[in-house]
């Protein structure tokens, strides 16, 4: 379908979102079956006129590859960004906002695991959008609590630090810690300039933490984070990362 946007009463209606998004999705490994979930949920539930298609493909199995190819040929709405090996996370995230530059007004993220549940999903998501401007991003709130001094420390060393505290208080286990408020990674919504802004994803990130960091980035720019859940379903298949990589100190890579 090769519709323009502008011609779905959806655009029409909302014209402070500016449709269609951009939806990205990083897919790696031999994971073909949560790649065709995906995808079958998204296309069934969402006009392919309402949005477009980043798809990373992290090392990807030939099944997985074969899937977003087929959608990419029907639907005209799929870029592909094809790494042969590994490059982890947050390198692919950089590739796929940057190269070439994302266009749309919103940006949403979604990890492979994610689907959508109900065919009204981007609408009401729209509609938070349009009659709440004073929110930069969208997701599922989460609560972190961390006692990591190298993690404060590698905060302070960001080019967007604005010099605001760490938020403290006592973790579960009655410790002082850290607290990080953030939207749960598999799925977020944000305004596209606001990536920009602030470059995100940080370049010293490699595949993991960056959903908390991300949750102190806005904090510290004096942004705010609104709630959406609604028919999106995320982090319900096995985990397929058990450890997580850290880093040793201010400028180095957080794993």
């Amino acid at each position: 379908m090769t519709t323009r946007a502008g011609r779905h009463p959806m655009a029409a209606a909302l014209p402070g979102v500016e449709l269609p998004v951009t939806i990205c999705v990083l897919a790696y490994g031999r994971n073909s079956e949560l790649a065709g979930r995906f995808l079958s949920s998204l296309y069934a539930h969402t006009d392919p006129r309402l949005f477009q298609l980043r798809a990373g493909l992290n090392e990807a199995g030939p099944a997985t590859r074969r899937l977003f190819r087929d959608y990419a040929a029907r639907f005209k709405n799929v870029t592909l960004f094809v790494e042969p090996k590994n490059i982890f996370k947050y390198p692919i995230m950089r590739r796929m906002f940057y190269d070439p530059p994302l266009t749309s007004r919103w940006t949403i993220w979604c990890d492979d695991d994610t689907h959508f549940t109900r065919p009204d999903w981007l609408q009401r998501l729209a509609l938070k959008i349009e009659f709440s401007p004073g929110a930069v991003m969208w997701g599922k709130p989460y609560v972190l609590w961390r006692r990591d001094k190298f993690i404060l420390d590698w905060i302070k060393a960001g080019s967007w630090y604005r010099g605001l505290p760490c938020l403290r208080g006592k973790d579960l286990k009655g410790k002082d810690a850290a607290k990080f408020s953030f939207a749960t990674g598999g799925f977020w919504a944000i305004r596209t300039e606001v990536l920009r802004q602030l470059n995100w994803p940080d370049p010293r990130l490699v595949h993991t933490t960056g959903d908390f960091l991300l949750g102190e980035v806005l904090r510290q720019n004096r942004m705010s984070l609104g709630r959406f859940d609604y028919g999106v379903r995320i982090n319900d298949a096995p985990r397929r990362n058990a450890k997580e990589a850290v880093a040793v100190s201010p400028g180095a890579s957080l794993g």
